[in-house]
């Protein structure tokens, strides 16, 4: 019973640690940016609702500035991004949702080989 117990466990865990991917942040300032600011920025970013909660980047373009890219795969051959900027107002980060642009990319996957259909 207990080894079924640990099985279980790793199971879950695994889809846990695989959906955390670690994101960028760079830009001019980005050494201005303090963990507080970081984190409100991520969770801002999570609660916005109508744009990708998948963190992937977050530029420091000024001090009281930045621009966040969210999203990711999101089917087999295409991927899906959010572009928005945030703006830091009295020490609170706020999202310009007017700013906010979608962006689909193809994905081109490549083959093992020459393929001749007959």
């Amino acid at each position: 019973m207990l080894n079924l117990m640990r099985i279980s466990v790793a199971v879950v865990a695994v889809p846990l640690v695989a959906y955390a991917a670690p994101f960028q942040i760079n830009g001019p300032y980005a050494n201005r940016l303090s963990k507080a600011d970081i984190e409100q920025l991520k969770v801002l970013a999570s609660k916005e609702p109508g744009i990708d909660h998948r963190l992937k980047k977050i530029e420091a373009i000024r001090l009281d500035k930045v621009h966040i890219q969210t999203g990711g795969e999101t089917a087999v051959d295409t991927a899906t991004y959010n572009d928005f900027n945030v703006f830091n107002r009295a020490g609170r980060w706020v999202i310009d949702t007017a700013s906010i642009e979608i962006s689909i990319e193809t994905i081109v996957l490549p083959n093992s080989g020459q393929f001749q259909i007959r």
